[in-house]
């Protein structure tokens, strides 16, 4: 990676943090309101954008990926989370992993 790259890279992670920190507060009271078993709590944790609904339902102990084809849509329309990509490929990512 060139030296302005690196330097363009540096500003946006910068830009990234002091927008995260604006917008904390509000991701800590969805997760409150949200967030009510410790299942979804396993959820919450494992999305990083990678991960395929089918691959976070294991982790966190569904037999059955249904219950999070619902619950993670509506969890990104409320703003606690973010939605990468379309229909089958789309994965999920919380702000915490985001940001670190």
């Amino acid at each position: 990676m060139s030296d302005s790259n690196k330097e363009i890279v540096a500003k946006l992670d910068t830009i990234c943090k002091l927008l995260y920190v604006q917008i904390r507060p509000k991701i800590e009271e969805l997760k409150t309101t949200l967030i009510k078993t410790e299942m979804q709590q396993k959820i919450y944790s494992s999305l990083d954008g990678r991960k395929t609904i089918e691959q976070i339902a294991k982790e966190a102990g569904y037999s059955n990926p249904r219950p999070l084809e619902r619950l993670l849509p509506e969890w990104e329309r409320k703003g606690l989370i973010l939605g990468i990509g379309k229909k089958t490929s789309k994965r999920y990512i919380n702000f915490d992993t985001l940001i670190t």
